[in-house]
């Protein structure tokens, strides 16, 4: 390993700042996921389970719709002005706040129709903040590092999603113990969400002991600091932008397809119980984090576009685990397990890469709004998937979930494959960015 490639404790807080700010980010939006087939018809009453279920994911849904307007707000005005480290503050502060908040929020049979207006407006204001915080804790590790280790970095970045899911498993698991049967419908799924408390840890953690981004700082210093991000985006990188966010939005609709409706599937198709499906989940979020992070590393060997094609060709020929999956009742719980774990593992191996791939595509003074708005649209768009789904479900009824699946996978496999073949690769952008700004120094 080169001298220069050596990581030091000040890239250990980077690294560390990424991996928890999008760890604790994500914790909420996965325990709606865990806990919509059981508080479904809390706030939206319907005798076809199906259309209740899939009006809660669009309540998931809304706060995806705020998260490109929190991406921008926060990167043009805070991250890439003011620095990486107040976009996480800022936004994680909005976070908790409205996370934790809709634990205390009234139910359809106490309010009517407020009780769903309440859920959809807490959640908008929810989506808000997520956006912001991706603006610092999307480009703070990734841009900080050295070359060498990008690609893994990048990689943890996109497994701090598994992490999330793996705190909401376990605390889905522990609040079906605490609260069985009937109770949880009560006071089981408030206690899910007042969760929504545990970035309040990260708070202190990136105020006081992670140091601002040297390569923001650098660009602060050397007066490149643009007074408009996003007219900077829109006007001089449309092509990247438009490339980039048809690759966020393929492995977007991969993680969603497959870690959004995981609670759903084998809560209706295979019959697990609550506690069944926390332990299936919290093994599956083993996965989520190995995956993106080998990948993350392997396209620092292989390049970022040729990771994605891999990636994109590994959908496509796992896409029969879910008929598979399908065929699975509750007394093949192992198999079960094993196979959700396998499909957790591979779907979003190819997407270690993303994070990475978008620090690479934009420049130092423009990449907090770049990164941030491109994730946040795509994921905004993929977040969609989990709702369409259990529309077409309510359709044609609950017993094609395995073939629809099937069907999906196949589908975003392809469209990975053709935007992945028709990008351009990143690797080396930053290394090549900061040599070239040494040299105009000298």
């Amino acid at each position: 390993m080169k001298p220069d490639d050596k990581l030091t404790s000040k890239h250990a807080k980077w690294i560390l700042a990424t991996f928890l700010a999008w760890t604790f980010d994500l914790y909420d939006l996965f325990s709606i996921l865990l806990v919509t087939p059981y508080i479904a018809e809390l706030f939206f009453p319907s005798k076809v389970v199906f259309l209740a279920i899939a009006a809660t994911y669009a309540t998931f849904l809304t706060s995806f719709l705020m998260r490109p307007v929190g991406a921008l707000y926060f990167g043009n005005n805070i991250s890439d002005k003011l620095g990486r480290k107040k976009a996480i503050l800022y936004g994680i502060i909005g976070l908790v706040i409205t996370a934790s908040l809709q634990g205390a929020l009234p139910t359809y049979a106490v309010v009517g129709i407020f009780a769903p207006i309440l859920i959809i407006l807490v959640r908008l204001a929810e989506g808000f903040f997520v956006g912001g915080v991706t603006a610092g804790s999307h480009t703070i590790g990734p841009e900080s590092v050295p070359e060498r280790h990008r690609g893994w970095v990048g990689g943890i970045g996109f497994s701090a999603a598994g992490a999330a899911y793996l705190i909401a498993s376990a605390w889905f698991y522990m609040t079906a113990l605490l609260f069985p049967g009937s109770s949880y419908l009560v006071w089981g799924w408030r206690v899910m969400f007042f969760g929504g408390l545990l970035p309040l840890a990260v708070l202190g953690f990136v105020n006081y002991l992670v140091p601002e981004s040297d390569a923001w700082q650098k660009v602060k210093e050397r007066g490149k600091t643009i007074r408009s991000p996003v007219r900077e985006l829109f006007s001089k990188y449309r092509r990247t932008f438009g490339i980039a966010l048809v690759l966020t939005i393929g492995w977007a609709l991969m993680y969603y397809l497959t870690q959004g409706l995981f609670p759903t599937f084998l809560s209706k198709i295979n019959g697990l119980t609550k506690a069944e499906i926390g332990i299936t989940m919290i093994i599956a979020s083993i996965g989520m984090i190995i995956g993106p992070a080998l990948g993350g590393e392997i396209s620092q060997h292989i390049g970022r576009k040729l990771m994605s094609i891999l990636g994109a060709v590994i959908v496509i020929a796992i896409s029969p685990l879910y008929l598979y999956l399908g065929s699975l009742s509750i007394s093949s719980l192992n198999n079960i397990i094993l196979v959700t774990f396998l499909i957790s593992l591979l779907s979003d191996f190819g997407g270690g890469m993303l994070m990475t791939y978008l620090n690479e595509a934009y420049p130092t003074n423009i990449r907090g709004t770049g990164v941030a708005f491109t994730w946040n649209s795509g994921f905004a768009i993929g977040g969609a998937s989990p709702t369409i789904i259990s529309l077409v479900l309510a359709s044609i009824g609950a017993s094609k979930f395995p073939l629809v699946m099937f069907y999906a996978l196949l589908i975003v496999g392809v469209i990975l494959l053709i935007s992945s073949v028709i990008s351009k690769d990143t690797k080396g952008n930053i290394l090549k960015e900061i040599e070239s700004a040494e040299k105009g120094a000298i």
